[in-house]
C-alpha cells in the first residue's frame, strides 16, 4: 500500500482505534501526498486480518481529525492537512514516551464532543450540584481558620490530617497507621499502579471497569487481562480459569454499585471471591467509591470488611457522596504498605490540601456527612426510577438493570448501534454521555452507553430521554441508508 501499519494488538484497545492511531502517525510524518489514495477498506482488512469494518471506522475517526476524505470514485484519499511537510521545533510527539500519549483517539473525540456549549449532559459521575453543601463548608471553613489560624495553612503529615484520618479509621474499624489520606482516590491506583506494576506485569481488571483505572495501570505498563462483569458482578469462573493460566500482581474490582454496570457481587460471591485470593495469594484492590449511595435493602458489606487473610487494600473517596472538587479519598491497606506509598507518594504532591482536610474532619465528626446522605439518597433514587422509566417510554428498544445504588444506568444497544455514533447524533440533538467503549482495556462496549441519573431534576431527565430517541431514531435511519449505498457498490 506504499505505508506501513502496525497490526492491531489484542489487549491494546479497540482495533479501529489502534489503526486510526497507527495510519495517523504516519500521515503526521508526511510519510504521503495530498491526493494520495488509501487501500480500499476490504483490501486493507484482508491484509490485516481484521473485519472491515474495523478499517470503516478507522477511515471514519481519520477522515472526522480531517486527515483524509472519501471521495466518489476514488475511495479515501489523503487530504492536504494529511499530507503536510515539515514541521517547526521539536517533534513532540517522537519525543514524548508512550505513557503520555492518549490510550484512545476515540476518547479524546468524546470529551471533544462533551465539551459542546450547552450540552444536557448525562456523562459525568458526579452528584447533582443542588446539594452540594456548600454553606455548611463555608461556615466550617471559617471557623477552622479562626481557631487554628496559620497553623492549618502549613504543611500536612504525608499521611493525612491526624484527626481525620483517625476518624476514617474509628468508623472503618482499623488503625489509624493503616489509613493514608489522598488528594482523590484515583491517586490511590496511581500510587498502587507505580507501587506494585513493572513493565510487563499482569493486572486483572473487570471488563467493563472505572476508565480512570485503566489510565492508571496502562501508564504503568501493566498487561491488563479484562473478565467480564455484568449484572451479577464479577464472573468468578472466568477469572479462576485465568488464575490458572497467569500470575497477576493485582485484581481490581468495584464490588459494590459498580461503575459504569451498577452491579453488586452478593455476600457468598464476595465471600468466595475471597477464598479464590487466598488460594491463589492474590492481591484486591476493592473500589468502594459508591457504597454509601445506596437506596434500596440493607447495605452491603466491603471486602475487606470480610477479609480474614489480608488480602484487600481498599479504596474510598467522599468525592461521590459531598461534591467532586472535594478531592479528598483514602485507603486502607496493611501498615508495610502505606509506609512503602507514603514513601513515593513524597514525590508527587507531600500532602492532600491541609484546609480542605480539617474543614471536612470537622464536617464528618457533627454528623454533617450521615445527614447529607440522609437527604440525597431518596432523591438519587427518585431520579434512578425516572430515568428508567422515561428510557422505557421514550425509547423501549434500550435495554438496562436497574441497580440498587450508585450513579449510572449501564445501557445496551442494539447490535446495528454503536455507542460512539449514537453519541455523535445525540449531541446533536444537545445530549451527552459515556459510550462504552471507555470502560474496556481491548475491544469490547461498542453497543453500551452509560447514563448518570443523579445530577439532573425529573424534567431535565424526562427530556434527554426524548432527545436520545430522536438520535436513535436517526442513526436507524442512517444505517438503512448506508446499507442501501453499499449495496450498490458506493462505500469503500
Amino acid at each position: 500500500m506504499g505505508i506501513a501499519v502496525d497490526r492491531p494488538q489484542p489487549g491494546s484497545g479497540p482495533y479501529h482505534v489502534q489503526l486510526a492511531t497507527s495510519l495517523r502517525t504516519r500521515l503526521e510524518r508526511g510519510e504521503l501526498r495530498s491526493g494520495d489514495q488509501l487501500p480500499t477498506s476490504r483490501e486493507l482488512a484482508k491484509e490485516l486480518g481484521v473485519s472491515r469494518s474495523t478499517v470503516v471506522r478507522a477511515y471514519e475517526e481519520l477522515e472526522r481529525g480531517g486527515w483524509v476524505e472519501g471521495r466518489v470514485g476514488r475511495g479515501t484519499v489523503v487530504t492536504a492537512r494529511g499530507a503536510a511537510e515539515g514541521r517547526a521545533g521539536p517533534d513532540w510527539d517522537g519525543l514524548l514516551t508512550d505513557r503520555a500519549r492518549p490510550s484512545s483517539t476515540e476518547h479524546g473525540e468524546v470529551l471533544r464532543m462533551l465539551a459542546t456549549p450547552g450540552l444536557l449532559s448525562f456523562a459525568g459521575g458526579v452528584p447533582s450540584p443542588e446539594f452540594y453543601p456548600a454553606e455548611a463548608f463555608q461556615q466550617i471553613t471559617s471557623e477552622v481558620l479562626r481557631q487554628q489560624g496559620p497553623r492549618i495553612l502549613q504543611s500536612c503529615p504525608l499521611d493525612g490530617y491526624p484527626p481525620l484520618r483517625s476518624w476514617i479509621a474509628e468508623r472503618a474499624g482499623c488503625a489509624a497507621e493503616e489509613v493514608i489520606v489522598l488528594t482523590g482516590s484515583t491517586q490511590g491506583l496511581h500510587l498502587l499502579a507505580q507501587a506494585f506494576v513493572r513493565p510487563g506485569d499482569a493486572v486483572i481488571v473487570e471488563a467493563p471497569t472505572y476508565a480512570g483505572a485503566l489510565r492508571a495501570f496502562r501508564a504503568a505498563g501493566a498487561r491488563i487481562h479484562g473478565i467480564p462483569s455484568g449484572p451479577l458482578g464479577l464472573d468468578l469462573d472466568a477469572l479462576r480459569a485465568l488464575l490458572r493460566r497467569v500470575q497477576p500482581k493485582l485484581l481490581y474490582v468495584i464490588p459494590t454499585h459498580h461503575n459504569p454496570t451498577g452491579a453488586s457481587l452478593s455476600i457468598p460471591r464476595r465471600e468466595a471471591l475471597l477464598d479464590m485470593a487466598a488460594e491463589y495469594g492474590l492481591p484486591v484492590v476493592e473500589d468502594d467509591a459508591y457504597a454509601t449511595l445506596r437506596y434500596d435493602g440493607p447495605a452491603l458489606p466491603s471486602l475487606r470488611s470480610l477479609d480474614r487473610g489480608g488480602h484487600v487494600i481498599y479504596l474510598s473517596t467522599f468525592s461521590k457522596a459531598l461534591f467532586p472538587g472535594l478531592r479528598v479519598g483514602w485507603m486502607m491497606a496493611p501498615q508495610p504498605v502505606v509506609r512503602r506509598l507514603s514513601s513515593l507518594r513524597n514525590v508527587i504532591d507531600l500532602f492532600t490540601n491541609s484546609l480542605t482536610q480539617a474543614t471536612l474532619y470537622e464536617f464528618c465528626k457533627r454528623g454533617l456527612l450521615d445527614a447529607h446522605l440522609q437527604q440525597v439518597r431518596p432523591i438519587y433514587a427518585e431520579r434512578r426510577d425516572s430515568m428508567a422509566s422515561a428510557l422505557r417510554r421514550y425509547a423501549p428498544e434500550l435495554s438496562f438493570d436497574v441497580p440498587h445504588g450508585g450513579l449510572f444506568l449501564w445501557v445496551r444497544l442494539s447490535e446495528k448501534v454503536t455507542g460512539f455514533r449514537l453519541l455523535q447524533a445525540s449531541v446533536q440533538q444537545g445530549l451527552g454521555f459515556l459510550v462504552g467503549t471507555l470502560f474496556h482495556a481491548g475491544s469490547g462496549g461498542e453497543n453500551h452507553i452509560r447514563l448518570c441519573f443523579a445530577t439532573h431534576p425529573q424534567r431535565a431527565i424526562s427530556d434527554g430521554a426524548r432527545k436520545l430517541a430522536v438520535a436513535l431514531r436517526q442513526v436507524g435511519e442512517e444505517d438503512v441508508v448506508r446499507r442501501e449505498v453499499d449495496a450498490e457498490g458506493f462505500v469503500v
